[in-house]
This record gives structure tokens, sequence and C-alpha cells, in this order.
């Protein structure tokens, strides 16, 4: 009896010692790096980012041009359920219905994996890793890597139907805190006019 009291008191010291989930700043200006392991593909893109009000832009960009290749502006706009896709090249413009917002940060019930330094003496960043697993019932479909500090996100990994071939990696660089261009958050003229079609926005970012 004396030593179930016992494990119980040290696990309910262990729970309260875990840190709690940092809170992610609502506006963000970003850059992002994602990788697709099925289809060996990295895109890059310029992003805002307004959780208050469930919007997001995405820019497409390439540091390597590849003839032919279209690049698109996407503006999504959850709280209207439409988003824009937006060719930079051709100027067209098309609509669809948007994925079900996500958030940048922890997401709620997360599980605590671990803590440590990013970069080397002198340069370091402390960060926090969570995830979606639930322990002893699901295995984890969301990794996330956010400094401590500011909770900025710095790396997540979203697996596709338990697949870990299937895995999108994004890594997240020049975050700035706030909405650096307000303008961004407004359709091109081209998008009055847009048609329904399918997005080209292959992978959620």
């Amino acid at each position: 009896m004396k030593l179930a009291v016992v494990l119980l008191s040290l696990l309910s010291l262990a729970f309260a010692q875990l840190p709690s989930p940092c809170i992610t700043p609502t506006e963000l200006t970003m850059r992002a790096s994602q990788y697709n392991h099925a289809d060996d593909i990295i895109n890059r893109y310029y992003i805002t980012y307004d959780a208050v009000n469930k919007r997001k832009v995405i820019f497409e960009e390439e540091n390597i041009v590849f003839p032919g290749r279209q690049f698109h502006e996407f503006l999504i706009l959850n709280n209207e359920n439409i988003q824009y896709d937006y060719n930079l090249k051709t100027k067209q413009c098309t609509k669809s219905i948007p994925r079900p917002w996500r958030n940048y940060g922890i997401p709620p019930n997360a599980t605590f994996e671990n803590e440590f330094y990013i970069g080397g003496p002198s340069e370091q960043v402390y960060a926090q890793e969570w995830s979606d697993r639930i322990p002893l019932r699901q295995r984890e479909m969301w990794v996330g890597v956010l400094s401590l500090k500011d909770c900025y996100p710095i790396s997540e990994v979203i697996v596709g139907d338990y697949n870990v071939t299937d895995s999108i990696t994004t890594n997240f660089y020049d975050t700035v805190q706030g909405i650096t261009n307000p303008d961004d958050f407004i359709p091109p003229s081209e998008c009055l006019n847009a048609v329904w079609a399918k997005s080209s926005l292959k992978y959620n970012v």
C-alpha cells in the first residue's frame, strides 16, 4: 500500500513539473521551406498570418528559376469560407473552399516531448518540442518545435495517414511578429470575377 502511494506521488510530481504550452503570437510574417517526402519536392513560401481573423496569405517563392514554372498567391479567408488562387504570371484568379483553419501554435491537449538548444555557442535558441500524441492511445500525426521565449514556430512535421513516408516537413525562418503589409489581405482585382476551381495549393502550409 505504501509503495502504491509513493509511486502515485512520484507520478503526480512528474506531471506537475511538465512544461505548459507557450502561446504563439496571433499575427506573424515569415518565410517557410516545405519538403514533401513522398514527392521529393521542396517549396518555399512567404507567409502573412492572422489567427484572430483566421486569414493567411501564401506567396510561392523559389531561389532557382525553372522555365515554365508558375508561381501563385494564395489568399485564404476561413471566416469567409473562401480561398483565392492567383497566378502571378498569367494574372488569372480562381476560388475554392479552404481547408479547415489550423493555427501555427501548439494544438490543444498537446503532449510535451522535449526541450533543447538549437544552434551553437553564442547563437543558441532554446526550443520545445510538442506533438499531438496521446500516450498509450495514439501515435503522433503532428510534431512541432517552437522557440520558448516568444513561441515562434521553428519547424513542424505532419504525417499523412499514419505513413511516415508521406510526411511533410516545414521549416519557418525570417519570422517577424505582426503583419508587415496589411494590403496582402486585399484580393487582387482579377479575383473579383474569380470562377470556382480546384486550388493548386496541394499541401497544407
